[in-house]
């Protein structure tokens, strides 16, 4: 394992318990509840129904393995909504690719978006409450650490029950950032430490399990994944 996150560990156990009485599963999935996180600027509504979100675009290959968990009934959420978006290897999101990665002051208030789609999409969960995503390790931007952002509806709700960002071990950021593209970014990246969002909205809880595709060649690309606890409406 490259990174971890201890609410994986939890989550596993609360799934394999699911049949107990109400008040514990009440009290052990409150555990695991994920912390919400701003939704930031670069959100678009109605992305496209796809789990390859890359579009071709260069990067350490990433597939993003995320289980939804109601810690309201301690089971999988079924058939939830969940939109996924991050920046490409450089900081550019699509959308708002006028937008330069290298602030000075952050990336500034979107003008009128372009008509890109890279790095943006929505799946399903099954009846296990897993969705997947295949992308790339995303790249970094003025001010922030590397993240990405999520949002989550039930089923057949038309409210976002939950708004969050995920994140990566700083150990495994370092050794992506040696690697092509990552490694012609002319401004420095920032770490999960220097990161407001991360440090004032409980980032350390949403640092994604992280292994390689092959053991032996980082290159390969990268296998991540996260349980997800959310608070049902």
């Amino acid at each position: 394992m490259i990174g971890t996150a201890g609410i994986s560990a939890v989550a596993a156990s609360v799934m394999g318990r699911a049949s107990s009485t109400a008040r514990t599963a009440e009290s052990t999935c409150s555990t695991i509840l994920s912390p919400e996180e701003i939704e930031g600027p670069y959100f678009v509504d109605n992305e496209p129904v796809r789990s390859d979100i890359a579009e071709g675009k260069p990067g350490l290959p990433l597939n993003l393995r995320m289980t939804l968990i109601d810690v309201g009934s301690c089971l999988p959420m079924v058939n939830a909504m969940v939109a996924v978006w991050h920046c490409d290897a450089m900081g550019f999101y699509s959308n708002f690719t006028d937008q330069s990665p290298n602030g000075p002051d952050g990336p500034p208030l979107p003008p009128p978006p372009d008509d890109g789609t890279f790095m943006r999409g929505v799946q399903f969960t099954g009846n296990d409450g897993t969705v997947s995503f295949r992308t790339v390790f995303p790249g970094w931007y003025y001010g922030r650490a590397v993240h990405i952002h999520i949002k989550v509806k039930a089923n057949g709700g038309s409210n976002y029950l939950h708004t969050g960002q995920l994140y990566f071990s700083e150990p495994l950021t370092e050794q992506v950032t040696t690697l092509a593209p990552y490694n012609q970014h002319n401004y420095r990246r920032w770490h999960n430490e220097e990161d407001d969002v991360y440090t004032q909205q409980d980032g350390a809880d949403s640092i994604l399990t992280v292994s390689q595709i092959n053991p032996n060649s980082l290159p390969t690309g990268l296998n991540a994944t996260i349980n997800l606890g959310i608070q049902p409406m």
